[in-house]
């Protein structure tokens, strides 16, 4: 055995190779802290949710805009339905006190990049 082979037999024995190397990957669960200090609806302002109902509403009606003069295929179609949904289930939330989180309304008002825009 050359002196490199040597020297990785007996990094391996050091190591202790008599138990089994892992392999693969291991993805983390969530940490429950970081999910406990998403911001809530609840933590706003009278003046925050009335401008995060406006936002909301602007975002309605260009997804209408939008679901109405890009294209009149089924799909796209329905991704605006859906997003529309999703933004009227929000405002309801929004009205009626319910809590939820905001990132919630940022999926919502995000593009459904369904259309070239």
């Amino acid at each position: 055995m050359g002196m490199r082979k040597t020297a990785i037999v007996a990094l391996l024995a050091i190591a202790g190779v008599s138990a089994p190397l892992q392999q693969g990957v291991s993805f983390a669960q969530g940490a429950p802290a970081a999910m406990a200090t998403e911001a809530m609806a609840s933590s706003l302002s009278a003046a925050d949710k009335d401008a995060l109902m406006k936002k909301l509403a602007e975002a309605k009606k260009h997804d209408r805009i939008a679901r109405a003069g890009w294209s009149q295929e089924p799909l796209t179609q329905a991704t605006y339905d859906k997003k529309i949904d999703e933004i009227k289930d929000l405002i309801a939330k929004l009205k009626s006190g319910e809590d939820f989180p905001l990132s919630a309304a940022d999926k919502a008002m995000a593009s459904p990049k369904s259309a070239p825009y």
